[in-house]
């Protein structure tokens, strides 16, 4: 069996518990708190008894969760700590509480150590993320708002944006059941579960989701939802969106939560998608290339080898963009959830699974050779000067570490 390095799970440990705060449509996040607790979580469920620092992995897993869970006051803005169930881009960190929550009840010697009420309260986060992920990414739901009522969203957008609620729904699932879940979202009553979360001091998604009142009736009822005309340069805004609402079982482009395998898969194959390639060209002129910072490498080591991250070879609104963070914001929640799957038994081994590991190989070790030699990338319409320091800042060695602890390195050619 693989195993996490001491050195992994005590940088883990090191980091605090991580908080959320609503703040409107300015997102909060902690990632590289998050990412450490998901690491903490995958290597608890995995090892439970197996001791760092003098801390059994299991206990500490607990301890860092009680803060979470245990309704400590709000701040003076009125923030707790739990994710304000947005929807959509939330997904970034979002994805990751709901795999968390999912493997400690997974992992007896911390579930045990949570009270009733701290338990209660994570089952009312993840029905939280449930509803918002059925909102923002399922099939009937095309509002284009998120559950801030301020927020924009489109399911075409690129996969960091789309993939971690249909991730925190594959998780939901798990935890509840899916029959459970669906009969959740059935009967599903906003007025009720807001006065459940009020009680529960769950604020930071009572706040979000009445921030404005019509999503109230577009979770229950569904509508008609006119985005007001743009205000910026990219023209987002203008048009009308329809939702179904909630009070409907989650399917995502056909697929039930009951084909969960085949809805991780499509994910992964946009995510890696690409042949490997170290020279785009942005514009007449402009191309990418690596830094050089550890070897005189012109060209990555996979170069022409399928699995790149779409987001190396990819466009936004000013154009071409091959760029090193946008590609680890996909992989950092494609990977946290891959590296749960693993570790709860859930990772098939069949030919689509064998396929999309090879190439997710493949794209991480391209990744994290040009992470390690610095890229010259471009996005926006301007290069963008990145490396291994740039992607640490938003909790990159704990996603990393996910990764070669769990996944093996691409073949030789």
């Amino acid at each position: 069996m693989n195993r996490f390095t001491d050195a992994q799970l005590s940088a883990a440990l090191a980091e605090a518990s991580p908080r959320w705060k609503f703040n409107g449509a300015a997102r909060y996040r902690e990632m590289p708190q998050v990412f450490a607790l998901h690491l903490l979580a995958v290597a608890a469920r995995r090892e439970p008894t197996r001791m760092i620092a003098d801390v059994m992995l299991a206990d500490a897993l607990a301890q860092k969760l009680h803060p979470l869970l245990g309704d400590l006051p709000a701040d003076a803005d009125g923030n707790t700590r739990e994710p304000e169930a947005q929807g959509g881009i939330g997904g970034w960190t979002h994805a990751s509480a709901a795999w968390i929550l999912l493997l400690a009840k997974r992992t007896p010697a911390t579930w045990a150590q949570l009270d009733a009420a701290e338990r209660h309260r994570a089952d009312l986060i993840m029905r939280a993320l449930a509803v918002a992920g059925n909102f923002t990414m399922g099939d009937g739901n095309d509002c284009h708002i998120l559950l801030d009522g301020v927020s924009t969203h489109s399911k075409a957008w690129n996969i960091n944006i789309t993939e971690g609620y249909v991730d925190a729904l594959l998780a939901a699932g798990e935890y509840f059941g899916v029959a459970a879940l669906d009969a959740f979202f059935a009967n599903f009553d906003f007025d009720a579960f807001i006065a459940e979360l009020r009680a529960a001091n769950l604020m930071n998604i009572v706040r979000c989701w009445t921030h404005r009142p019509e999503i109230r009736d577009l979770l229950m009822h569904g509508g008609r939802h006119e985005i007001p005309p743009p205000k910026d340069a990219l023209g987002i805004g203008g048009f009308v969106g329809r939702a179904l609402g909630v009070r409907r079982s989650f399917a995502f482009q056909g697929l039930t939560l009951a084909d969960s395998w085949a809805i991780f898969l499509d994910p992964g194959f946009r995510l890696f998608v690409k042949a490997a390639r170290t020279r785009i060209i942005a514009k007449e002129g402009e191309h990418t290339y690596l830094l050089q910072r550890e070897t005189n490498a012109v060209v990555s080591p996979w170069e022409s080898r399928i699995g790149m991250c779409a987001e190396f070879e990819s466009t936004d609104w000013y154009g071409v963009r091959s760029c090193l963070s946008y590609a680890f914001e996909g992989v950092m929640i494609n990977v946290a959830t891959a590296a749960s799957l693993r570790a709860l038994g859930l990772w098939r081994d069949d030919a689509p699974a064998r396929e999309l590991e090879k190439r997710m190989a493949v794209g991480m070790a391209d990744l994290l050779f040009k992470a390690r030699e610095g890229y010259r990338g471009w996005a926006h319409g301007k290069e963008f000067i990145q490396g291994m320091d740039d992607l640490a800042k938003d909790g990159a060695p704990h996603i990393f570490a996910m990764w070669v602890g769990l996944f093996a390195e691409p073949e030789k050619w």
